[in-house]
């Protein structure tokens, strides 16, 4: 479902990508935008939507108990429906929090998740602290059993100009290093 909306969206070569440059999270996200498209578009990996999807299945199973509550109480008037609305509420407000441990301990800001040709997998996640301007980036990759992992973290100046223009020579030069270092057993 995901990737039906994300390949109709595309970013446009011809346009560059400008934030405001004081936003870190409009920084982070174009910053994101800009590496995933040079993982799909250079190096082929396909992108894999297997964690949003799943957060879209545990957020439609909430909406699912919440309607039914909402259905159940417009057909059965309060006094009747008093069971059936306590048993949906606790559903859906435990499901919710069962969407934030989600999003917290196996999304960890996850924006790419992709596979290769051969069946390799890799997964990009990247976060900005609150009080810093240092964007930090996570690659894991998994290369015939092997996995790797790669972190480091640049301040935001290094991939923005003066306006606020997020610079993709810079941004490609980065994904070469992350490609190659993700991959490296690939080329051993």
């Amino acid at each position: 479902m995901v990737k039906k909306i994300v390949d109709t969206w595309k970013v446009d070569d011809a346009k560059p990508v400008i934030v405001e440059k004081y936003d870190k999270v409009a920084v982070k996200n174009g910053i994101d935008d800009l590496l995933r498209k040079t993982f799909t578009t250079k190096y082929e990996v396909a992108e894999t939507f297997k964690t949003r999807d799943t957060r879209l299945l545990i957020c439609f199973i909430a909406c699912i108990f919440s309607g039914f509550g909402c259905l159940y109480d417009y057909l059965h008037p309060f006094p009747e429906s008093k069971v059936v609305l306590a048993i949906c509420s606790l559903s859906y407000f435990t499901i919710t929090g069962l969407l934030y441990v989600w999003e917290w301990f196996v999304e960890k800001g996850t924006f790419f998740e992709g596979a290769n040709l051969n069946g390799n997998m890799v997964k990009l996640s990247s976060y900005i602290l609150r009080y810093s301007g240092d964007y930090s980036i996570s690659g894991e990759s998994v290369v015939d059993g092997v996995k790797t992992e790669v972190k480091y973290t640049k301040c935001i100046s290094t991939w923005l100009d003066d306006s606020g223009k997020i610079l993709p020579d810079i941004i490609e030069k980065e994904t070469d290093f992350l490609f190659q270092s993700l991959f490296k057993a690939k080329a051993q």
